[in-house]
């Protein structure tokens, strides 16, 4: 193994004492900082590669939570489909003939087989058809004719319609919950009211360029990453000048052991948000419409979180076997004109 340079490298010297109060006596002042106030264990290293346990997490949390799959506009019209994949589950998406929104497990009721082969398309009939034993199902997903000459004693066909998914929409944004119809109320879902998203015109964007990528690595070690902006100096200079806060290290003020000392400065390296002067979260900092009636700060595009111009918009939800990163990450940028700038 070759050895690595260490040039640029810096090792922890002996710690020299500090006349500084010590974390609990700042916490004891502060009881609203955020951050840890003592040691705390992290999580058993099985718990990132371990098959059983991706397995159990699978079940506890991406079966029985709300999951983001697409655009509502993806599915134009009565009729059109398209197919997503949550761990090992992949899922219909469809509109029936009166255009409503449903979801089923993509698969037959007789022997198990995939229903729709395409990832997305149309349906040429107003039905479902097994391409095995030619089961059909409605679009209301209930069974309406079997292959078989007679039913056998005690079957029911009522009995055999396609295993549902709870679906919703909002503002054009379509999530699916694999619990069904033990599935928690979307709205329930929500970690802040959705009001705060009132003047962003999510109703209206359109897809202009997405590109795929694909993290090598559990889906936790990116939410971890995600959670926290203790990288952010060295890691994303350009979005540190956009949003002076990160450059401190901190996701939000109260992150800060001495936040207190600073709430009544509205400096936004103390408070968070975006840089005086800033108006987007986008490179230049400029809005790129012009503002929408009764709006005096115009029609911003959605944040991006690589400080560019695109927006980290939603994930996929292909989901890794044996603890491996479940999403692959989408750029997308949502415009009014469905235009995409070009790259930076």
């Amino acid at each position: 193994m070759k050895a690595s340079s260490s040039a640029n490298c810096r090792f922890p010297s002996a710690r020299k004492p500090s006349n500084r109060r010590d974390m609990a006596t700042r916490v004891a002042v502060d009881p609203d900082y955020t951050g840890l106030t003592r040691v705390e264990d992290g999580l058993p290293s099985f718990w990132y590669h371990d098959p059983a346990h991706h397995e159990r997490e699978l079940r506890a949390i991406w079966y029985r939570d709300w999951v983001y799959v697409g655009r509502a506009r993806s599915l134009d019209g009565p009729l059109a489909f398209r197919t997503v994949t949550i761990g090992d589950q992949n899922i219909i998406l469809l509109r029936d003939e009166t255009g409503s929104l449903r979801a089923f497990h993509n698969t037959c009721r007789h022997r198990g087989s995939v229903l729709c082969t395409r990832t997305e398309g149309r349906f040429e009939q107003k039905v479902i058809i097994c391409p095995y034993h030619r089961w059909t199902y409605d679009l209301r997903g209930a069974l309406v004719r079997t292959s078989s000459k007679t039913a056998g004693e005690g079957f029911h066909q009522s009995e055999y319609a396609l295993y549902g998914v709870a679906v919703a929409e909002w503002r054009g944004f379509v999530f699916v919950n694999l619990a069904g119809r033990e599935a928690v109320p979307f709205h329930g879902t929500f970690a802040r009211t959705p009001e705060r998203f009132d003047l962003w015109p999510l109703e209206d964007m359109v897809l202009g360029h997405s590109y795929r990528a694909e993290l090598g690595c559990n889906w936790k070690v990116f939410w971890e990453n995600f959670s926290e902006c203790l990288h952010c100096p060295g890691v994303h200079p350009d979005l540190c000048r956009l949003v002076p806060i990160y450059g401190r290290g901190f996701m939000g003020a109260h992150d800060d052991p001495d936040w207190s000392s600073h709430a009544g400065d509205d400096d936004p390296r103390y408070q968070g948000g975006l840089a005086r002067g800033a108006e987007t979260w986008s490179r230049d900092a400029r809005p790129i419409a012009p503002g929408s009636p009764g709006s005096s700060r115009g029609r911003y595009k959605p944040s991006s979180s690589a400080c560019r111009r695109s927006t980290w918009s939603g994930m996929s939800t292909t989901c890794g076997r044996y603890g491996s990163f479940p999403w692959a990450r989408s750029a997308r940028n949502w415009s009014p004109t469905g235009t995409s700038p070009p790259p930076p």
